[in-house]
């Protein structure tokens, strides 16, 4: 037996008896953890470096307008049924494998909505604001938004198989080369969006492209899901709300202030860091929860509180050493606020692998309070905080507590199943 054997075999005997102390299947959350914290890893400091090195050599104009038309992209993400994601996990770890190709051709056709969507916004910036960067850009985030979206339901085929090493490897090696694409642009067009734009989103679709025509082998069967593509629609249509209330606020304080969405958008890039590291984690419950109708114990759950309070204290006292050091004293701003965002992580970390558990499960209705009350009250107090107080701190701050705590409070509460 080899050394590495041994190893494994150790940390799974190890895991194995803790995980029968703690009263769950310890042993498959270490090994598919282990790939999925790899591969945050590898996303998180591909992620810092881009953002530091706009920080570093760009004005804050010009990061601040990338940041906006990342934002703008992401609210039209719709068009591209986001949805088909969570509902081909869900159908893939059910051993249904016969809604993949189609889910793919489905979203590629209606995601051409998203890039006529771009191209008018396009056309506005060179008529209306004559804006000729901001046109290109925009021009070319259209043409390239298809092949963004539709061939990453590559990313559920894995997770719903529970192939978590397949799934590392290759983002590894996208987000790797996407990174090195990105800095090439920095470095050789110093203070110009669009080659830096088009490295991103050339990066992005081209192997989303590749890794679906490689993730085609992997399909074993054709059955297919009584209601894939139902649930798939239902949870895009749920999420409207939900993926515009994600991304108003960057839209909005991009419009009034570019400058100061730069400032913002530093400050929630480092806390994303914590969020996305700990959705990679939680990420790997969804097949768990929907192969069986399995839940979360009260001492499960304090755990994860823990866990989420020890990583949101580290983060606060450390805030200003770690902000003035990567993106220096001209992002001081952004301390204040990263300050106040870390306070949700604790929240956060229970309510990521919480909505797990009700997506795998199809807790319509929770799903249904999370996708229209919650962020249509966090849509309409957010606005009003702004309209009343006339100032972009405080409609920031309430958008972000205001959407966390409801959406948690949602999660936890017990709502009665349909007789």
């Amino acid at each position: 037996m080899s050394f590495v054997k041994k190893i494994r075999g150790k940390i799974y005997s190890v895991s194995k008896k803790a995980g029968d102390r703690l009263g769950f299947d310890l042993p498959y959350f270490v090994e598919n953890g282990f790939w999925m914290l790899l591969n945050q890893g590898v996303v998180m400091l591909s992620g810092l470096l881009t953002s530091v090195l706009f920080a570093r050599l760009f004005d804050k104009s010009v990061y601040g307008k990338y940041q906006f038309v990342l934002s703008l992209i992401g609210f039209i993400a719709f068009f591209s049924v986001p949805g088909l994601n969570a509902s081909l996990i869900r159908s893939v770890a059910g051993g249904y494998d016969g809604d993949y190709r189609s889910a793919v051709r489905f979203s590629f056709v209606r995601s051409l909505f998203g890039s006529l969507i771009l191209f008018f916004a396009a056309f506005y910036y060179l008529h209306y604001s004559s804006d000729e960067n901001m046109f290109s850009v925009l021009l070319v985030a259209a043409l390239f938004f298809p092949f963004m979206k539709a061939p990453d339901k590559w990313q559920a085929l894995f997770k719903g198989k529970s192939l978590f090493d397949e799934f590392t490897k290759r983002t590894a090696v996208q987000t790797v080369a996407r990174t090195l694409l990105i800095i090439v642009a920095v470095l050789f067009f110093p203070d110009k969006l669009l080659p830096v734009f088009t490295a991103y989103v050339f990066g992005t679709a081209f192997f989303h492209v590749l890794w679906y025509f490689e993730s085609l082998k992997f399909i074993e069967n054709d059955k297919k899901g009584k209601d894939t593509f139902t649930y798939g629609i239902f949870l895009t249509k749920l999420g409207v709300l939900n993926t515009l209330v994600n991304h108003f606020d960057k839209i909005i304080v991009g419009l009034l202030d570019i400058k100061m969405l730069a400032v913002y958008s530093v400050s929630l890039s480092l806390v994303n860091v914590i969020k996305n590291f700990i959705k990679s984690v939680s990420a790997v419950t969804f097949p768990k929860f929907a192969g069986r109708n399995a839940d979360l114990t009260l001492f499960q759950m304090f755990l994860i509180f823990v866990a989420g309070f020890s990583a949101a204290a580290v983060s606060y006292f450390f805030a200003d050493d770690i902000i003035r050091l990567l993106y220096t004293d001209k992002y001081s701003e952004s301390v204040k606020y990263f300050k106040f965002f870390v306070l949700i992580i604790p929240l956060f970390a229970l309510s990521s692998v919480l909505s797990k558990k009700i997506l795998a499960q199809k807790e319509e209705r929770k799903l249904v309070l999370l996708r229209v009350p919650v962020p249509l009250l966090t849509l309409i107090l957010s606005v009003s905080v702004f309209v009343v107080s006339k100032r972009t701190e405080y409609f920031i701050l309430t958008k972000f507590f205001l959407y966390h705590i409801l959406n948690f409070a949602v999660l936890i509460l017990p709502v009665k199943k349909k007789k």
